[in-house]
């Protein structure tokens, strides 16, 4: 299995347009692994995590061919993980050919929401009717927390998330036989539940990609609950998956979705983070596992 990280940036992806941080500045002075767009995982060629604003561009940047995608999963609906305008230029009216088919999982709550999206951008394609599916070209399963689907080549398992109950949010394992990934952005720390989720699944996980919205937190936030992680929670959750025997032999957890609150730049971000059990994650990073 191979993952390329198409964006690792939170939802203002980094550096801010008008931010004059001393994070966002040195993002703009040196470039390259400074730059963060916002969050997307591609898996091989052919299954994609979240399609947000920046996808499209950041994989023609990286060389990537998104008709090769035949499976789509998104974590939830939110603005910087889902853009619709990708999505409506799978419409003939857009000159396209035929859209490769694409299998599109998500919640029932996030998929209601992106029909509205939809509709917005292009009248007559919602998720929620067969006739605007049929014109998008899509199969759409909806994903409860705990259920299970297979592709020719996956199985993918929708875990339940705790950030934003709102549109009933999922962390997605996508296994291939010989390996497994946790791809786990978008959450606050795990609650008991997601733990007895994660062991329940069977798993050794031979990575894991975690949210880490947050850098290192002044100890006067540090106790707040937050609805993303900081390099504290990032620690501890890796520590855990260790201690659970959730982790392979030699298996690596990788942090994405780094906003600019709180963190270093990469370098010195990706040295802490090694001195306490996890990997820093940067936009074209590409594993084999």
């Amino acid at each position: 299995m191979q993952i390329t990280f198409l964006g690792t940036g939170a939802a203002s992806a980094v550096p801010l347009p008008f931010c004059t941080c001393s994070l966002c500045q040195t993002a703009r002075r040196l470039g390259a692994k400074e730059l963060r767009a916002r969050s997307a995982l591609l898996v091989n060629d052919d299954l994609m995590i979240d399609f947000g604003p920046d996808a499209v561009p950041s994989a023609q940047r990286m060389g990537k061919d998104l008709t090769r995608v035949r499976t789509l999963l998104i974590t939830h609906a939110h603005r910087d993980h889902f853009d619709p305008g990708h999505l409506v230029t799978r419409l003939s009216e857009y000159g396209c050919p035929p859209a490769p088919p694409l299998v599109l999982a998500a919640s029932p709550a996030t998929l209601a929401q992106l029909s509205v999206w939809l509709e917005a951008e292009e009248t007559g394609t919602s998720l929620q009717t067969k006739r605007g599916c049929e014109r998008l070209g899509l199969t759409v399963r909806p994903l409860a927390a705990g259920q299970s689907f297979g592709t020719d080549r996956y199985t993918i398992t929708g875990l339940y998330s705790h950030h934003a109950p709102d549109c009933d949010s999922r962390m997605y394992l996508v296994d291939d036989g010989h390996n497994a990934l946790l791809y786990a952005v978008d959450t606050p720390a795990f609650e008991q539940d997601v733990w007895d989720a994660l062991e329940q699944t069977g798993c050794s996980f031979s990575c894991v990609v975690i949210d880490h919205t947050y850098g290192i937190a002044p100890p006067d936030v540090q106790q707040l609950a937050l609805d993303h992680m900081d390099a504290q929670q990032v620690e501890q959750t890796a520590n855990e998956l260790r201690e659970r025997d959730l982790l392979r032999t030699g298996a690596a957890v990788y942090a994405t979705h780094l906003s600019h609150e709180w963190m270093l730049p990469h370098e010195q971000m990706t040295c802490y983070a090694r001195a306490h059990g996890y990997e820093i994650a940067w936009d074209g990073l590409t594993l084999t596992l």
